[in-house]
């Protein structure tokens, strides 16, 4: 599972905009903070713990995630945010949010829960996992709420009322203040209530024209996600077989489900082949064997899937001008040079 970038980058700009120290949390996580101009960055869900950890652990502040609220940029949503303004009401601006909700996380599972007196949006994600991931949620729920005002014109706030599933850290008070309405705790699921009236909202900017074009960006958007998860897929079945057995693509598209032919189409569409997909592989882990390790070049040919040193050898000196011997001893004699270390350490990122 995969979250946006842009999840990333509204936390990034609430702790510099909290006046947090954000260069000693990204050198204790190890992150190149440029990787957040990245346009299409997608980031691994599993890192959010950490992440969390990272930032509890560096503030001292084991709510952190709620002091960082009030602090946090709008979340923009693009084609989402599009969606709702070009959809005649604000239920079907939901419904069809809904759909494209992997372009914001494939983690989330968010529904719209209609009853006669309430409504309720109820999120579903994996902060039900791990204690650090409550700031996920307190965050993802703040920001939701800011999102539906943003898009209904002011007509959401404040919400009935605010469901958590993590437990309670700081003063009811301060949860409320930060809300703007009631708010409970250890819910089975995070939900937001609210007046089941605003579902009848009426955009003043409904256009069919450019909900038309809005869906068909969002289908796009959404299909160059997929094929992008796609190969993250591939990835991973290199990592559990590469060292052990052939990797071809007939047998990746088994492993996978679907048919040859099929595959090779879906990465063509992504602009790359299989055989490229596996080289890049193949070329990543090399490096990473030869500059993090002490593994004999002739391991490290057998782990990376070739059957022959000389194979190796031609290969690695075609992706990188060097031999592996040689890009070992210039990468640790750069690590040995302190003032090369910043850009090894970015390079390991």
């Amino acid at each position: 599972m995969r979250d946006s970038g842009q999840l990333l980058h509204i936390v990034h700009n609430a702790m510099v905009r909290a006046g947090l120290d954000v260069a000693a949390i990204y050198h204790r996580l190890g992150y190149n903070v440029d990787r957040l101009s990245q346009r299409d960055l997608r980031t691994p869900h599993r890192l959010q713990a950490y992440f969390w950890e990272t930032v509890e652990a560096v503030t001292g502040d084991p709510d952190i995630g709620l002091h960082l609220c009030p602090h946090m940029p709008p979340f923009g949503g693009e084609v989402l945010e599009y969606l709702f303004f070009s959809s005649p009401t604000f239920r079907e601006g939901c419904q069809r949010a809904l759909k494209y909700l992997r372009l914001v996380s494939d983690a989330l599972n968010v529904r719209l829960v209609e009853g006669p007196d309430t409504a309720r949006v109820v999120v579903v994600s994996a902060a039900h996992q791990a204690p650090q991931l409550r700031h996920t949620e307190i965050c993802m729920l703040y920001g939701l709420i800011q999102f539906t005002r943003g898009v209904s014109e002011g007509k959401f706030h404040p919400p009935r009322r605010v469901r958590l599933h993590c437990t309670q850290r700081s003063a009811r008070e301060e949860y409320e203040r930060v809300f703007g309405c009631p708010v409970e705790f250890e819910s089975p699921e995070s939900e937001i209530e609210f007046d089941p009236a605003l579902l009848d909202y009426r955009s003043p900017h409904y256009d069919p024209d450019l909900l038309r074009l809005h869906e068909e960006l969002a289908e796009k958007r959404l299909s160059k996600v997929e094929r992008q998860d796609l190969i993250e897929r591939i990835r991973g079945i290199f990592s559990r077989r590469l060292e052990l057995e052939g990797c071809d693509l007939e047998d990746v598209a088994r492993e996978l489900g679907m048919p040859a032919r099929r595959l090779r189409f879906e990465l063509a569409r992504a602009g790359t082949s299989f055989s490229r997909v596996l080289a890049e592989f193949r070329y990543a882990l090399a490096r990473r064997l030869l500059r993090e390790t002490e593994e004999p070049i002739e391991n490290i040919v057998y782990l990376t899937g070739f059957s022959e040193p000389s194979t190796f050898y031609r290969a690695f000196k075609r992706w990188s001008g060097m031999t592996p011997v040689q890009y070992r001893a210039a990468k640790r004699s750069r690590s040995a040079d302190p003032a090369s270390g910043a850009q090894a350490a970015a390079e390991r990122r």
